[in-house]
């Protein structure tokens, strides 16, 4: 037979395969197996994403032979094989059959050296969708809501349609809803659910007494609507919002972000509609007219952490902040993995890089630092005053208006009096105030200037020779002039300044004269610099970027040529009360910021007012790189405590005298040099109520500086323009980019503003596939313990398929229609009956669904730390129920904070509150990031560093050990014994009702005998140590009454505290 003839017979051979396609390979056992219809959605994208979408996936630089999966066009499409990757209803014609199930490790899928493989079902999965058509669907997530219609069936177990989707998966396997829980447990359990408190004794009898109809509806509107209600629900958007009391990186330093916390508690309070908390948080200061709670809200995004390195680049740590806004924007309301586009496309999701900068862009516009204070809030803030402190603000500034025009007034008729000026002695107007400092900067000996025996000069700096004769000359790091008690005033002062400088070349920043600091004192101060073009910039900081003045020259200083620069401020606090001079010709400017509101006066780390020196030829910003050394000479150096008029600058360049000028005017009159004189005049002479403005001012600034402030979000009045970057590095911009969303997902309409009051306008249309569903997931996980998507952090395409679909599209469709009002919701599932189920699961449920996915009893976790705290503290009554306010300091070990300090000041000890602070809520204690609460972290509460969609939930012998040693769990085992002993005179009952406290039932008759042997045990072993059971009950703040009995209470107490240990009062059932 030829070689022709055989290549022949074989092609033919290949073609009557493919057209009778191959037998399905998997076994009758495995195909018992398989679904009746197997859904692309539920059954192949979950293998195809997680073992295929790497290599054959979204992300176009790791695509191999440019074959896409994830795409129906580009699977459907033949290949150099002349197969179609998938050809619906022919296995003989699909390459990935043939793929899958090749033993050539050259063709194999995936291939053995990804280390990844199919067993045998997935492979079997595979084919059947194949012989079914291979159809596509898309992403279940990114499908708009519908509302499905509720199953059509009926059970007595029926409260309302949520059960009815949940027997409708019962049903079909042979089960049904577990019976109720008894009414003790019920209340218990709804409790710590809705208000994260466990009932009070009272509460729990006054439920068990009420056997009406209505009785559960009526607790769970009383549990929906209290403060407490709004405190649990705060805890959990803290965790999304990572909220935290410190900055997180390097020193870690105090910030304080309360107010935003207590916005956060008043919205639930008042039942604040999601859509509008989205809005508010991620875009209330773009609101028209924004109102002080709607700025308070965008601290969410402000919450991040933040760095106080020094050496750090400003613009790398500034970049960073953004990309964590984009991750927790994601996944507070997408429910998406979207950091994972930052370096490049997505392997999994649909969202390309470039949309991933896109979205970064909506959140690049904040005017911010990358780098903060050691401690303190980083700017943009907003102060929050007291009402009554406000009002006095209000009412001080209405008299500072009024007592400015008034002077404005009096100068202006004074100038109006034309025999004024003419009768004034010549001497009145020789008798200019002279300047604080006055140098001529031409002589240089041991380290002092001009034989000032206060000052101090550094470096290498050097007198030379110039055509203006001896100058000071400067250029390095180390070369500047210090001025020790020079240049301190506060932004209610006028002052001016006046220099010769002659810069030799430009520099990103070089500082001629100021006092301003570095981040550790967040700038304070104020300085006159060159700016990288050499625009004079007058500066006035209290704190950068938010609360400043700065205005900048719009002509420019010309290096290698002497220039007279100089400065005058009339202690408004206002950019309008600046003027700068070139040459002694007042020049136009820039207002760059007008924000001032608070002190310039100089601090230290400690945040203390320091005399700091006037410093020439140099910044203090030395942990920034920032040093704005000056690089050029120096001449004739004058500062003045006052407000210098245009002659009088003019006078300081030699170009006229002010006595000539008088003489001149008396001479012939004329209306504007009257009103030079009569202003120079002024302000050598200035009558009272100049004096008397000033003070009104130092009222207004003494009391602003007392207020607390909050970290708020402020646009940039000039957009900041948005690249993609380069394996996401902030110094590889590419392409650059406007705002705008994944394509995949919902179009960004025109009709929305392109910011971030588009984007929540984005996020919150109804047609929007993903927060809907992401919202009403969160709410079933609080209830449950997870969610129906038990991946509330990824609904994308490597997240958890959910288990009840058509349930989360009922209840996302229901919150759409019911104005997006969470707590409508909420009644809904806690009024259900599979929420009511009890926990109790006997051996053929827990064997056909060992994960309650089915939802077939209720579920059985660890509480959260928190509650557990709270619930000892409540039992005990020391729980100090105080709503809102500063964060409070527990009891921990001492000398934690004073290993992880460096440079912060306020955090480099840890200082336990004193009185009933200690024992408030726990979601007011006090996190540091990286030294959070031991007792919290051992039940893995979060230190909030990142945004946490999901809490992790272990078990570990960490947890009895806190729970038997903490000084907290004592305290309250102590006071509850105290407690028990004081209303009962038994101990069968005292042990009872501790055991009720604590455990929301009575204990059963073998508990309780093994509680009452266990208090005989201690009470006979403290007998014999009688100073042990001192010690023991002294534990805490408060010490026991004097007449207790010290053997009695610490044997009571260890009964207590063996309570604590038992399951049930940690458990949720």
């Amino acid at each position: 037979m030829t070689i022709q003839r055989t290549t022949y017979l074989s092609y033919l051979f290949l073609l009557l395969l493919a057209a009778c396609g191959p037998a399905a390979p998997y076994t009758d056992e495995i195909a018992a197996t398989l679904p009746e219809t197997v859904s692309y959605n539920f059954h192949i994208r979950p293998i195809l994403a997680d073992r295929c979408f790497s290599c054959h996936g979204p992300d176009e630089a790791a695509r191999k032979g440019e074959l896409r999966l994830d795409e129906a066009a580009r699977a459907y499409a033949k290949g150099s094989s002349g197969r179609s990757a998938v050809h619906g209803g022919s296995l003989g014609r699909s390459e990935v059959f043939h793929r899958i199930y090749s033993e050539d490790a050259e063709l194999q899928m995936p291939p053995p050296e990804s280390n990844l493989s199919l067993d045998e079902r997935e492979k079997a999965l595979i084919s059947r969708w194949i012989e079914q058509g291979g159809i596509y669907e898309p992403h279940w997530s990114f499908v708009p809501v519908e509302k499905p219609p509720v199953p059509d069936l009926t059970s007595d177990a029926v409260k309302n349609p949520i059960d009815q989707f949940i027997l409708a998966k019962l049903q079909p396997k042979g089960l049904d809803l577990a019976p109720a829980a008894d009414r003790e447990r019920l209340i218990r359990r709804l409790s710590f659910d809705l208000t994260g408190l466990p009932p009070t004794l009272e509460q729990i009898d006054a439920f068990l007494a009420d056997d009406s109809p209505a009785a559960y509806e009526k607790l769970v509107d009383r549990l929906l609507a209290g403060d407490a209600y709004a405190e649990r629900m705060a805890l959990d958007w803290m965790d999304l919002a990572r909220y935290a009391d410190s900055q997180g990186l390097h020193s870690d330093g105090w910030r304080s972000m309360y107010p935003w916390r207590d916005w956060v508690i008043d919205a639930y309070r008042e039942g604040m509609p999601f859509d509008q908390f989205l809005t508010w948080q991620l875009a209330g200061d773009l609101l028209p007219k924004p109102s002080r709670e709607q700025l308070i809200a965008t601290g969410f995004n402000r919450n991040h952490k933040t760095t106080a390195e020094g050496g750090v680049v400003d613009e790398e740590y500034r970049a960073e902040y953004v990309h964590d806004r984009v991750a927790t924007t994601a996944t507070a309301f997408m429910g998406l993995t979207m950091e994972c586009a930052r370096c490049h496309d997505h392997k999994y999701d649909p969202i390309t890089q470039k949309e991933y900068y896109r979205f970064y862009a909506f959140f690049n516009q904040v005017d911010e630092l990358g780098l903060s204070g050691d401690d303190g809030n980083a700017g943009p803030n907003m102060l929050l005053p007291a009402p009554e402190t406000e009002a006095r603000i209000r009412e001080i500034s209405k008299e500072i208006h009024a007592k400015a025009l008034s002077v404005d007034h009096a100068e202006a008729d004074l100038a109006k009096e034309k025999d004024f000026i003419s009768n004034l002695p010549a001497v009145s107007m020789a008798a200019a105030a002279p300047p604080d400092i006055a140098l001529p900067l031409d002589d240089l000996k041991e380290e002092r200037i001009d034989r000032n025996a206060e000052s101090r000069v550094s470096g290498e700096a050097a007198i030379v020779e110039t055509d203006r004769g001896k100058v000071l000359e400067l250029d390095a790091e180390y070369e500047f002039i210090d001025l020790p008690d020079q240049g301190l005033f506060e932004q209610y002062d006028a002052f001016s300044g006046a220099i010769w400088i002659r810069p030799l070349e430009k520099r990103t920043s070089q500082t001629i004269m100021g006092n301003s600091g570095q981040k550790g004192t967040f700038w304070r101060g104020w300085d006159l610099i060159l700016d990288s073009l050499n625009h004079l910039n007058l500066r006035l900081i209290h704190a950068l970027p938010h609360d400043v003045l700065s205005v900048r020259s719009e002509p420019v200083v010309p290096t290698g040529a002497w220039t007279h620069v100089a400065f005058t401020y009339d202690g408004s606090g206002r950019a309008a009360g600046v003027q700068l001079y070139l040459n002694g010709e007042a020049v136009a400017m820039v207002t760059e910021y007008d924000l001032l509101q608070r002190s310039i006066y100089p601090i230290a780390f400690s945040k203390a007012r320091t005399d700091r020196s006037l410093r020439l030829g140099k910044s203090y910003r030395a942990f920034t790189g920032e040093y704005g050394i000056y690089a050029g000479q120096l001449d004739d150096f004058k500062l003045f405590s006052r407000r210098l008029s245009p002659l009088e600058v003019a006078a300081l360049t030699g170009a006229l005298d002010p006595m000539e000028l008088f003489a001149e005017f008396r001479k012939q009159p004329e209306p504007e040099q009257r009103a030079a004189l009569t202003r120079t005049w002024w302000y050598n002479h200035p009558p009272a109520p100049v004096e008397e403005l000033r003070a009104l001012r130092r009222e207004k600034q003494e009391l602003l500086d007392t207020v607390p402030e909050v970290m708020i979000i402020r646009e940039l009045d000039q957009p900041r323009k948005t690249y993609v970057l380069n394996r996401g590095n902030y110094d590889e911009p590419t392409v650059e980019v406007t705002p705008g969303t994944p394509a995949s997902l919902l179009p960004f309409p025109d009709s929305l503003p392109a910011n971030r009051l588009g984007l929540a306008r984005w996020l919150t249309d109804p047609r929007h596939p993903l927060t809907s569903r992401v919202v009403v997931n969160r709410l079933w996980q609080q209830f449950f313990g997870r969610g129906l998507v038990d991946t509330p952090h990824d609904l994308g395409l490597q997240g958890s398929l959910p288990s009840h679909p058509e349930l989360l599209d009922w209840l996302a469709a229901s919150l759409l229609e019911n104005g997006w009002e969470i707590r409508a919701i909420q009644k809904l599932i806690v009024l259900s009956a599979t929420y009511r189920q009890s926990s109790v699961a006997d051996p053929a449920l827990r064997e056909k669904d060992p994960d309650n996915r089915l939802w077939a009893r209720a579920p059985s976790y660890r509480l959260p730390g928190e509650m557990i705290r709270d619930n000892a503290l409540l039992a005990s009554g020391l729980l100090n129920r105080k709503v809102g306010g500063p964060s409070v300091r527990p009891v921990q070990p001492a000398g934690l904070w004073t290993e992880k300090t460096s440079s912060t000041h306020i955090l480099r000890k840890y200082e336990t509150d004193s009185g009933t602070d200690r024992y408030r809520r726990s979601l007011y204690t006090f996190i540091r990031r990286t030294s959070p609460h031991p007792a919290m972290t051992a039940f893995d509460v979060p230190n909030r560093s990142v945004c946490t969609a999901e809490r992790q939930r272990t078990n570990t012998p960490m947890q009895a050990l806190v729970l038997l040693n903490d000084p907290q769990f004592v305290e309250a085992s102590r006071v509850l014994a105290e407690r028990v002993l004081d209303q009962e005179t038994e101990l069968a009952p005292r042990i009872s009702l501790a055991f009720r406290l604590l455990t929301g039932r009575e204990p059963r008759p073998l508990q309780l005998r093994e509680l009452v042997a266990l208090q005989e045990e201690e009470q006979a072993r403290f007998s014999e140590a009688t100073d042990a059971a001192r010690d023991y009950v002294l534990t805490g703040q408060f010490p026991p009454a004097d007449h207790r009995d010290p053997v009695e209470l610490a044997a009571m107490t260890v009964v207590v505290n063996t309570i604590m240990n038992f399951d049930e009062f940690y458990t949720k059932r």
